[in-house]
């Protein structure tokens, strides 16, 4: 009887519908991607939880999708959703030798990668996302993580996770940027945009606070523009405060744009604000920094070692910082970052390949 092929399975929350789809979850998708790539001689799975929103199984690159339509139901029908993962595992070890089992987040899908790993013993690495580290995530209550390999995007998630956890985070292994594909992406003829910000329109990511930053810059720079990339319940909120500062035309909520879009706003920006209050690693940190950008921010998420890092205490010190940028621009360049590639070779010892 000839032997199964081996298989690696990611349990995640949503993935992209089809090849096109780049804002959904852009730092999971692209490892995902690069580690099918590298290894082909590996089935690649994903059990996606709650998006898309139709359940079918197709293919996406070189991985095959498994969309579970969980639609972020509630309740018993949630507990439906995590049913038909953990059959669409079953099936795949059926066919396949699943080497192992890779969730994000600590949220639903480590909770039911555990109990999957514990029946078919199978090895299982969790990784850290974003408010999943903190202390109030209710998955906590839910499941052990004893077995587990536990990894996260930077150090201050680590840290974060540790102050009121068990046990500490094994590895920490930052997501890296799909650099080959940014490359294409032609630089536009100037840096006309002050400042930009990109991210979700939800409260740890404080627009309020990026608004009031340019509301403190706007005597001394009468001119300025600056745009917010993202969508999300806040909009509203800041289109109000936008107005009652009367910083309409100087501040431009853009909504979601593509990835591909997003970097040629990156290319044509001179300061990359980013307000949040909280940052498991903070993805876009990588853009920015690989577009040439300096990084103005709070003490949170990955951001390396590089000197354009400016990590700050207050939005008034953010403005000094900011100020600072735009009298005497730093020269434009692009800064070295972890890369998808350096991911793949990073978690290859935790996976035993």
């Amino acid at each position: 009887m000839p032997e199964r092929p081996r298989s690696l399975v990611f349990l995640i929350p949503g993935f992209p519908e089809d090849e096109t789809d780049s804002t959904c979850l852009p730092a999971v998708q692209n490892y995902v991607a690069a580690f099918a790539q590298a290894h082909p001689d590996i089935q690649t799975h994903v059990i996606a939880f709650q998006y898309p929103f139709a359940r079918r199984v197709y293919a996406w690159k070189n991985v095959t999708v498994h969309a579970l339509a969980g639609k972020n139901r509630r309740g018993l029908q949630r507990l439906g959703t995590w049913l038909r993962a953990m059959r669409a595992v079953r099936r795949i070890h059926r066919k396949t030798r699943v080497m192992v089992l890779h969730s994000f987040w600590l949220t639903e899908c480590t909770w039911v990668a555990r109990r999957l790993s514990k029946r078919f013993r199978i090895r299982h690495i969790a990784s850290i996302g974003g408010q999943d580290a903190q202390a109030d995530n209710p998955y906590f209550k839910m499941m052990k993580l004893d077995g587990a390999v536990l990894t996260a995007g930077s150090a201050f998630a680590a840290e974060t996770f540790a102050q009121h956890a068990r046990r500490p985070v094994d590895h920490v292994i930052p997501l890296g940027l799909d650099v080959d594909h940014l490359q294409q992406i032609a630089t536009p003829p100037e840096r006309d945009i002050d400042v930009l910000g990109v991210g979700s329109l939800i409260p740890v990511k404080d627009y309020a606070a990026f608004i009031d930053v340019v509301a403190r810059l706007k005597p001394a720079f009468p001119q300025i523009r600056a745009c917010i990339v993202g969508e999300g319940p806040l909009h509203d909120a800041l289109r109000r405060q936008i107005a009652e500062l009367g910083l309409a035309g100087h501040v431009v909520l853009m909504g979601q744009k593509p990835r591909e879009e997003v970097m040629r706003l990156m290319l044509r920006s001179k300061v990359f604000l980013h307000t949040a209050r909280y940052e498991s690693q903070g993805y876009v940190f990588l853009e920015a920094l690989f577009a040439g950008l300096p990084v103005v921010c709070f003490d949170v998420g990955y951001t390396g070692t590089s000197d354009r890092v400016f990590r700050c205490h207050s939005p008034r010190e953010m403005a000094d910082v900011v100020a600072g940028l735009l009298r005497a621009p730093l020269p434009i360049h692009q800064t070295p970052v972890p890369t998808t590639e350096d991911t793949v070779r990073a978690f290859a010892p935790l996976y035993e390949i």
